[in-house]
């Protein structure tokens, strides 16, 4: 069962990475600001979701080795990184993601004045903190899943 949990964090780290480096830039560098901010707005939903579902599909795989007799001492660490990874994953979607869209609609509704743009930006720097955190903690699980002997 490692290998679905193998599979599962280097899927999700896959699709952020696409998303952060490929999807993101190019919405920004070809669309109008504002269009791209939809766009990017309208992804994220999907964004987080994909990777609740992965998530817990890493966490399926921890689990059904515990329930094979394949646990391990350290294996708390990667069960932790990945609760760690899900609750990031949720509060960001859940919780930052409303309030992004929320303070977008305030900029959109107001103009863009100074309070509203610096909540804004302090809403993109926290999610861009928690997708961060969560990326290196995939990393470690990958290094620490495929170290481990068969």
């Amino acid at each position: 069962m490692r290998q679905l949990t193998v599979v599962a964090v280097a899927l999700w780290l896959g699709a952020m990475g696409f998303f952060a480096f490929v999807v993101a830039p190019a919405a920004f560098t070809t669309l109008e600001r504002e269009a791209a901010g939809r766009f990017v707005g309208a992804v994220f939903p999907r964004y987080y979701a994909v990777g609740l579902a992965l998530g817990l599909a890493a966490l399926a795989g921890l689990g059904a080795r515990w329930l094979g007799g394949g646990w391990r001492g350290w294996d708390w660490l990667p069960v932790g990184l990945v609760l760690l990874m899900l609750a990031l994953t949720l509060y960001a979607g859940a919780v930052v993601l409303p309030a992004a869209h929320a303070a977008r609609e305030v900029m959109r509704q107001v103009g863009m004045n100074a309070a509203a743009a610096a909540g804004f930006a302090r809403l993109h720097r926290l999610s861009a903190a928690l997708n961060t955190i969560v990326m290196v903690s995939g990393v470690l699980l990958l290094v620490i899943e495929l170290s481990r002997r068969r």
